[in-house]
């Protein structure tokens, strides 16, 4: 605590003497006038690209959306991915390691290969997001199939990227934690000639993180990373635009693969204690590079076109510890430590025709397009032959073993898809639209070619020009490939492909001089065909068959209630079930609990002086697909200060924030019977100079 008073004072401190500062800057009798730059607060984003594939806003969009703003991620100071999509309720955060995090959308898992975009490219995402490159956040709820081909039913989210702008600035910036973390970044932007048509973005952040979890020997959980990107624009004509774009990230990380409950509910050791060895390592490295291209043909029609390369590379050092061995008498549990090597590379390709086209009295938003994605994979892996003994009472720590990737064994798996769409939204008047769209859909892979046709249709009803009122009928599309596991009796044996069915009924709102979105949506999702295992862990025998039913309601609301304060809020209920399991039948998907709750609110007292007020809520879930296990529901609040002032006639920005300011006790994702123990309360700052 001593710690965390002697922060909070550093920080008080640090604001106390800018003001003195500046008062001594500008004398009493000058004649200077100090601009102190007002604070602009965006919650309400009236667009999301990625949903419709064109500028249409979202009252046209026959779909529930959210879209997290840059605002609110400045607020909240945010680091991961998980902590901005923490703001929309229909999203849970699963089982978070130190190299990625996992997430669920409506109950139902993002795929790392399909379900996460990268402005608008579908991109691989087993790596944790660089946030700092990232301006704001779109979830599209529900099956995306049409304008994305194979993705889980649930939803996909959209990495919307920081793009140049043509006024010049440079923004330094020093985040930090009462855990001894810092994260340093310097983001650049402007023009780089008279007539603007050639802009640029640069960011550069440096991130050294201290968990507050620890090694059986004391030692804390250690992350290092540095990410750097480069976009230009070129406006070559009036009408052609070329955007190019590089980014790579290097990150170095410990291993900490959560903790392990008892049949109690109890974790087993301390929550601040990590099973892996001190020795476990990360090293991970992720490329991506490409080209944006759009075209204005004329008034009516636009060509925008781009391509993504992708390579990421991973080298893990894992200790690898059996916590469903672990002997509860003496404390003993295995480890069964491994070295590995991984590559992925992936190309992303798509192609856009947006037109308008009018006959008579009914306008047409045409969307003509396609995407085409290759995907390869290859692994080098080495294990260790002997089981080694760690033991959880007396924290035993095991020595690392002499392995090598190039010994070990290869593994490889590469395949293409790739679809093309017709999307067409038609205006019948100033209160009805219609949206209907189709896909064909086709992966090749060896063993395992599948194609489908895929369907879109929604009407919209417009009550008034602030409102909408629709319904949408859209499906989802998984291939999977063979069986891949030598001990399964079904190895080898090709799988057909997964597939969804979605109903949903909603309205949206824009309110208070259309400053407040509100937003509301029932919904009924099928995904069929899901894989069954009539075996046992040990001696699998994979078949198809099973089917989950996802029931649920949604309600938000986004923008500013007044002048003074803004919101971002949501809830969700959630009836979920395995409808046909040979194992689970009427069982709740693991970790998918039945309401969840979240608001995040700014009220600003003045231009300069603002504070944040948030609740996030998770109600009871299990833990276990066999529903043996039940985590407690939790609240946790966080809070925070802002405070932006000018020095030098330049934007000082000044941030306090509280993460769980009542220390709540509380148990997060998990998977295979480990879980993530809730941070702890946490004091974070940030500090920008703008140039």
């Amino acid at each position: 605590m001593n710690t965390q008073v002697k922060f909070i004072s550093a920080v008080i401190s640090t604001i106390l003497y800018s003001q003195a500062s500046l008062a001594q800057a500008v004398p009493a009798d000058s004649t200077e006038t100090m601009t102190v730059v007002g604070y602009q607060q965006h919650y309400k984003i009236d667009q999301a690209h990625a949903a419709m594939r064109s500028d249409v806003s979202l009252l046209e969009t026959p779909q529930m959306v959210t879209v997290i703003p840059a605002e609110v991620l400045e607020d909240q100071l945010v680091v991961t991915l998980g902590d901005a999509l923490r703001n929309d309720a229909s999203v849970s955060l699963g089982r978070v390691t130190s190299d990625r995090e996992r997430f669920s959308l409506r109950g139902f898992s993002l795929d790392e290969n399909t379900n996460i975009l990268k402005d608008g490219h579908q991109h691989f995402a087993k790596y944790r997001m660089p946030m700092a490159l990232i301006d704001n956040v779109e979830v599209l709820k529900g099956p995306s199939s049409l304008l994305y081909g194979q993705s889980t039913p649930g939803g996909i989210v959209n990495l919307v990227t920081k793009k140049p702008s043509n006024e010049s600035s440079v923004k330094f910036a020093v985040k930090g934690d009462d855990h001894g973390s810092f994260r340093n970044s310097i983001d650049a932007t402007g023009s780089l000639n008279d007539n603007k048509t050639i802009r640029y973005r640069a960011i550069i952040e440096q991130q050294n993180n201290n968990s507050w979890r620890e090694y059986q020997d004391g030692s804390n959980l250690e992350s290092e990373s540095v990410v750097g990107s480069l976009v230009t624009e070129f406006d070559v004509t009036d009408a052609l635009t070329i955007a190019l774009h590089y980014d790579k990230l290097d990150d170095v990380s410990g291993q900490d693969s959560g903790a392990l409950v008892d049949d109690n509910g109890n974790v087993i050791g301390g929550d601040s204690t990590i099973w892996d060895m001190p020795w476990t390592k990360i090293d991970a490295q992720s490329e991506n590079y490409g080209v944006d291209v759009t075209y204005q043909v004329n008034s009516y029609w636009q060509v925008a076109t781009g391509y993504n390369n992708q390579h990421n590379e991973r080298e893990r050092w894992e200790s690898k510890p059996q916590t469903g061995k672990y002997d509860p008498v003496d404390g003993s549990y295995g480890n069964k430590p491994y070295n590995k090597l991984e590559d992925w590379q992936q190309q992303s390709f798509y192609f856009d025709l947006m037109g308008s086209v009018t006959t008579g009295s009914i306008n047409h938003e045409l969307l003509v397009g396609g995407n085409y994605l290759a995907h390869e994979y290859t692994s080098l892996k080495v294990k260790d032959k002997d089981k080694l003994d760690g033991n959880i009472n007396d924290g035993t720590i095991i020595e690392q073993p002499v392995l090598d990737y190039a010994d070990g064994d290869a593994e490889s798996e590469d395949y293409k898809y790739y679809g093309v769409y017709v999307q067409d939204l038609v205006t019948l008047n100033d209160q009805w639209q219609v949206l209907a769209g189709v896909r064909y859909d086709r992966q090749d892979k060896t063993d395992a070619n599948h194609n489908a046709v895929l369907p879109k249709f929604g009407v919209i009803y417009h009550p008034q020009d602030n409102a909408s009122i629709y319904a949408n009928y859209s499906e989802s599309f998984e291939p999977q490939g063979s069986v891949l596991d030598d001990d399964d009796a079904n190895n080898h044996m090709e799988l057909d492909p997964i597939k969804g069915k979605m109903y949903e009924l909603g309205t949206k709102w824009e309110i208070l001089d259309n400053k407040l979105a509100i937003n509301a949506a029932i919904f009924d999702i099928t995904r069929s065909n899901i894989l069954l295992n009539e075996g046992s862990k040990d001696d699998p025998i994979t078949t198809q068959g099973g089917e989950q039913h996802h029931q649920g309601a949604e309600l938000s609301a986004i923008g500013k209630v007044s002048s003074n304060l803004s919101l971002i809020t949501s809830v969700m209920y959630l009836d979920a079930k395995y409808a046909e399991h040979n194992e689970f039948a009427g069982n709740r998907p693991e970790d998918v609990p039945e309401w969840t709750a979240s608001i995040w609110s700014k009220y600003a007292f003045t231009e300069q002086l603002s504070v944040n007020l948030g609740a996030y809520y998770e109600g009871e879930r299990y833990g276990d697909e066999a529903n043996e296990f039940l985590k407690d529901s939790y609240i946790r609040i966080d809070t925070g200060i802002n405070y932006q002032t000018s020095v030098a006639g330049n934007e000082l920005q000044l941030r306090l924030n509280i993460d769980n300011l009542f220390d709540t006790d509380y148990l997060a994702g998990g998977e295979n019977g480990e879980v993530n123990v809730g941070e702890p309360r946490t004091f974070k700052f940030g500090i920008s100079y703008t140039l």
